[in-house]
């Protein structure tokens, strides 16, 4: 083989090896934490997993196959009752360092709050950080009817649900906006998903859920220039059932594109909302991490509007909600601290250079030889 052959394969892995490099080397951090989005949001992963489901796994008499519990309520809240085996993360912590290392890799993380909202914050940044996690849809609302363990107010037609006006008319946006600038700090791709989360997580002037009560008397109080963007991230054949007046459409699956990302303000307060708040939750944490100021509507088109058939969707109901079991006492942490999960990014990187390192040491020893 001769030099000018050996010297184009080793440019050609070269070149191989860049194209396969972080993101975060060339786009900064906005884009590690956008790539870390679309990769959960096309994976097929389900955002939730009802109480049903649940209950059936943990006693179908099989424990290989059960899910490591998270609560991610306040810890004097977890102590009223929580589902067996549970352990308590509240949500704002769930991207701290320490916390992160109870979790196992190789398990499904199901994580639960009080009516479904939190826990979906927690499931979206676990699941951007590279960990198999499910919410819990309702959260435990959704396990028990007991509302002193709830210790909230429950969903109920006559206390959470509005009859607000939809409009049926599209809104499509004819702006395109830049992208926000996101500066984490972060070391690696997966410090730089983790810090995004936890630096949105803990930040006051960012309230991560507004109430359907609260947008509706700012879209109606005469002053449109305070309006919020409004983007339902329900599907499109049901966001032409009907919207909230203004909204956009963008199903929350396509929320982290850039073309999607471009219809949105960094500089406006966003409102998404979908079905019951648990999606549109997703799409909000996502938005959030991006450095965008988004807030998701609390049980989503259901406490919007009495309209079952605009709803597209079954409707909590307290009449019929299971009653399962829960535990009561303290916090306890996981009975074995995991190794946090690192990126395939940087990975791939590294196992490129390698090869390339065999390579050329091969063709070295090739040529010594013939000599």
């Amino acid at each position: 083989m001769n030099r000018k052959v050996i010297l184009t394969i080793l440019a050609v892995l070269l070149l191989a090896s860049i194209a396969v490099a972080p993101a975060s080397a060339q786009s900064g951090d906005f884009e590690v934490v956008r790539q870390a989005a679309e990769a959960y949001l096309s994976s097929g992963k389900a955002p939730t997993i009802s109480a049903d489901d649940l209950f059936a796994n943990l006693n179908d008499g099989d424990t290989s196959n059960d899910p490591f519990i998270v609560s991610v309520r306040s810890a004097e809240h977890y102590a009223l009752g929580h589902i067996p085996g549970a352990i308590n993360i509240p949500y704002k912590t769930i991207a701290k360092t320490e916390n992160l290392a109870q979790l196992p890799k190789d398990r499904q993380i199901v994580v639960y709050c009080y009516t479904g909202h939190t826990g979906q914050i927690a499931t979206t940044v676990l699941n951007l950080l590279d960990y198999n996690a499910i919410n819990l849809k309702f959260g435990i609302m959704g396990w028990t009817r007991d509302d002193a363990v709830l210790a909230q107010k429950r969903f109920g037609p006559d206390t959470d649900q509005r009859d607000y006006p939809v409009q049926t008319e599209p809104n499509v946006p004819t702006e395109t906006y830049a992208l926000p600038a996101l500066t984490t700090g972060g070391a690696n791709d997966f410090e730089i998903v983790r810090l995004a989360a936890d630096n949105w997580l803990n930040n006051p002037a960012t309230p991560p859920i507004v109430s359907a009560e609260s947008v509706f008397t700012n879209l109606n109080d005469g002053d449109d220039s305070n309006n919020p963007v409004i983007v339902s991230v329900r599907a499109a054949d049901h966001y032409a059932l009907g919207h909230i007046a203004g909204a956009i459409n963008i199903p929350w699956k396509s929320i982290a594109s850039v073309e999607n990302l471009a219809k949105l303000p960094a500089d406006r307060v966003i409102a998404t909302y979908c079905y019951t708040g648990h999606t549109g939750m997703v799409a909000a944490t996502i938005l959030g991490m991006l450095g965008y100021q988004a807030g998701n509507i609390k049980y989503g088109m259901m406490g919007w509007t009495k309209d079952d058939a605009v709803l597209a969707q079954k409707r909590f109901d307290p009449n019929t909600q299971p009653d399962y079991r829960l535990e009561t006492g303290a916090p306890v942490a996981a009975a074995a601290p995991a190794t946090v999960p690192t990126t395939g990014g940087p990975l791939a990187f590294s196992v490129l250079l390698s090869s390339l390192g065999l390579i050329a040491a091969g063709l070295a020893l090739r040529k010594r030889a013939a000599a």
